[in-house]
């Protein structure tokens, strides 16, 4: 018996285990600061996640725009990553008439799958192509629930399942 109730916690905290992990190759990081990548004006032509999901290909260019979210941590603390969410086809908790979240930018409202087809990774790297070591929280106002416009190129890594972004500049919106 004790068996069969361990082995599903087992397989339980493996999958929380690689929920928290990086869907790029945050392993591949460079210590170093953030390059200037803010820009005082939104981009042109940008499109939001859901939509670009179905279009973007690896290597190509790309201009998205939505809202810091999509996970319980959506900016890593040790490397120049985030999560941008689609404010078209997901909404935050802070969006949602009272609605008292705490941790409003996870998107605990809406189903899991409806968060992942809406969610695209955002990161910056460095001259040799690894990711910073070097949080994005901060830069320009950035945090949770940040308005961005993103521009940069679709990551080699990238696939149908999940969006990654090598980020060229980024624009925060001011509420």
């Amino acid at each position: 018996m004790k068996h069969i109730l361990i082995l599903p916690a087992t397989a339980l905290a493996l999958a929380l285990c690689q929920c928290n992990q990086p869907e790029s190759g945050e392993s591949e990081t460079a210590t170093g600061t953030i390059p200037d990548i803010l820009t005082a004006t939104a981009p042109a032509g940008a499109i939001g996640v859901a939509s670009a999901r179905t279009q973007a290909q690896p290597g190509e260019p790309i201009t998205l725009r939505g809202k810091v979210g999509g996970k319980m941590t959506p900016l890593s603390e040790t490397a120049a990553i985030l999560v941008l969410a689609d404010e078209e086809t997901i909404t935050s908790c802070d969006d949602i008439p009272g609605d008292s979240c705490e941790t409003p930018w996870d998107y605990c409202c809406e189903d899991s799958d409806k968060i992942t087809a809406s969610t695209a990774t955002i990161q910056v790297r460095d001259a040799d192509g690894k990711v910073l070591r070097s949080t994005l929280r901060g830069l320009g106002g950035l945090k949770e629930l940040s308005h961005l416009v993103v521009s940069g190129t679709v990551d080699a890594a990238s696939t149908e399942a999940a969006l990654i972004v090598n980020a060229d500049t980024i624009h925060v919106e001011k509420p």
